[in-house]
């Protein structure tokens, strides 16, 4: 190894691979600290971006947000009102329907609201409009399962349907939406537009008729649904 002028070292000798590459004069000074490698930080995770966050994208013109919108809750809209009319067909215009509604009520998604409960709320005023327009009773589902551990049977949700059909409302809609979608007390409160109070309390009634109803059809005790 020789030294040039200009205070850097350049390799020569045998190896003619590395022959003129050049490095730091200072990597050879004993009395400097070593160089070690810079870490690499890992690549920060990406959260989704929110229901709610799309909702006011989509209102502001964002078609991509509202597909994305779409995309999730798509199937469970479509599930809601095919469960209440029992025709796919039927159910594909009625939720395409919907899905017009909610677009054109974007821009009134008010801010620190659950995009959730609001679709639904939306979506129950469908169906009980195309309910009322058929002269039929409103939401019917079928999924309001006993608590069981065995497998229900064909016959069984026969049954349950038939359970579901003689809860009266309004407690039969806050039972579907605790129980059966899953929503939260404050959810479903906001969807039906009424105290979280009466909610509880509609639910509570709709599991004692419903477990009434489904003794009566010789089906096994059960406390329908989470407690109260």
């Amino acid at each position: 190894m020789s030294q040039n002028c200009n205070g850097s070292a350049s390799l020569s000798g045998h190896d003619g691979a590395i022959r003129g590459a050049r490095i730091p004069h200072t990597l050879g000074n004993p009395d400097l600290p070593p160089i070690r490698p810079r870490a690499i930080s890992p690549t920060p995770t990406i959260a989704p971006p929110t229901d709610e966050f799309l909702a006011h994208e989509a209102a502001a013109g964002s078609r991509h947000a509202f597909e994305q919108l779409v995309e999730r809750y798509g199937g469970r809209v479509l599930s809601v009102v095919e469960r209440r009319f029992g025709d796919h067909h039927a159910a594909l215009d009625l939720a395409q329907d919907a899905w017009v509604r909610v677009f054109r009520a974007l821009p009134r998604f008010r801010e620190g609201s659950s995009f959730r409960s609001w679709l639904f709320a939306i979506v129950l005023n469908a169906t009980r409009d195309e309910g009322r327009r058929r002269q039929r009773s409103p939401l019917v589902y079928v999924e309001a399962l006993p608590q069981t551990e065995e497998p229900m049977k064909p016959i069984e949700r026969v049954h349950i349907d038939d359970a579901i059909r003689e809860v009266q409302e309004p407690y039969r809609t806050a039972l579907i939406l605790v129980d059966v979608e899953g929503l939260q007390y404050e959810d479903a409160a906001e969807s039906l537009g009424c105290a979280v109070g009466t909610v509880k309390s509609r639910v509570h009634r709709g599991r004692l008729a419903f477990r009434d109803q489904w003794e009566r059809m010789g089906g096994e005790k059960t406390t329908s649904g989470a407690s109260s």
